[in-house]
């Protein structure tokens, strides 16, 4: 079983984008953590200025793993092995028996960027800077809303399969027991995004409500729930690659507050529950699905192929399976 799944996906295991590592309230000042992903270890760290570096987690010097037994020191992540600290830059910024650092002793930074509670890494092949910003969102004011309801799980599938998830409208009826939903598309730049009409008979009456996906990177997408019954919700989902197999995917659901006293909590306790119970579903079928390069698609598919034509941005256009997505089977 587990060789079959290994090559399940003739597609590249990764992309460049930004991605979540994790939880802002996950990581106080002085704390570091070590980070398994994209088939490799980092260390994430918090100075004492409050600010959050990612390191490349092997020291220069003599190849320790910062994250095993390091500590943090003002601002910085000291080594355990010699003691040589780095900053959040990767610059070498003390060694306990030398006065002078050789000009060598870096450790590779990547770029971090902390909003809406989250903690997100640039990551591409090249290692170089972000090619864009990473996004806002524009219609959350997270100031009015409560603290999120987090969730979080690792499976065995790509994440482009969890993007397409998304956007495939039968599913949502045939798996879930919705009503099909319908699907608007536009492109905006980089971001992808679909408007979706849904309903659900839930103690015996319909509730329907619009949903706005908001397709921002390859490892990021929200959830804008601005018409249902009770107050308006984000959903906000993130997909980051463990290595070439598994992907760790982070929930958080965001509810906005009601005058009501009580009622804002009900209703993230039962969106809550909703989500969980359609994760559960789909995993049984993501776990063990086939990924077909060339489907056989209908009328009613169409957003898939939309879809994939959107994630293929991301990938490194030099990666032979890549280049095998133009060639069409005759």
């Amino acid at each position: 079983m587990a060789q079959r799944k290994q090559q399940r996906y003739d597609l590249p295991p990764y992309t460049e984008g930004w991605f979540q590592m994790g939880w802002s309230d996950d990581l106080a000042i002085g704390q570091l953590r070590q980070l398994r992903h994209f088939g490799r270890t980092y260390v994430m760290f918090r100075g004492d200025d409050g600010r959050v570096g990612i390191l490349d987690d092997v020291c220069p010097h003599l190849g320790a793993h910062l994250s095993e037994g390091g500590c943090v020191r003002g601002n910085s992540v000291r080594c355990p092995y010699h003691h040589w600290a780095f900053d959040a830059g990767g610059r070498c910024t003390d060694i306990p028996y030398a006065t002078k650092i050789p000009v060598k002793a870096r450790i590779a930074a990547h770029s971090v960027v902390e909003r809406y509670g989250m903690i997100f890494m640039y990551r591409n092949k090249a290692g170089t800077a972000p090619a864009r910003d990473l996004p806002t969102m524009d219609d959350f004011d997270e100031s009015s809303y409560m603290r999120p309801a987090k969730y979080e799980f690792e499976v065995e599938i790509h994440g482009q399969d969890i993007m397409e998830n998304s956007v495939d409208s039968p599913h949502f009826s045939a798996v879930h027991g919705h009503d099909m939903p319908v699907n608007t598309f536009r492109e905006e730049g980089h971001e992808l995004r679909v408007t979706q009409l849904t309903s659900v008979r839930r103690f015996g009456t319909t509730l329907r409500a619009r949903l706005e996906f908001h397709l921002i990177e390859p490892g990021f997408h929200y959830v804008h729930f601005p018409e249902m019954p009770g107050p308006a919700a984000h959903v906000f989902s993130s997909i980051v690659p463990v290595d070439e197999r598994r992907v760790r995917h982070r929930l958080s659901l965001r509810i906005k507050r009601s005058p009501i006293p009580g009622f804002s909590l009900v209703a993230r306790q039962f969106l809550l529950w909703q989500m969980m119970k359609t994760y559960r579903e789909d995993m049984r079928i993501w776990q063990s699905k086939e990924y077909l390069p060339h489907p056989v698609l209908c009328e009613g598919d169409g957003s898939i192929m939309k879809l994939r034509a959107w994630y293929r941005q991301f990938f490194d256009p030099d990666e032979p399976s890549v280049r095998r997505l133009d060639v069409v089977p005759s």
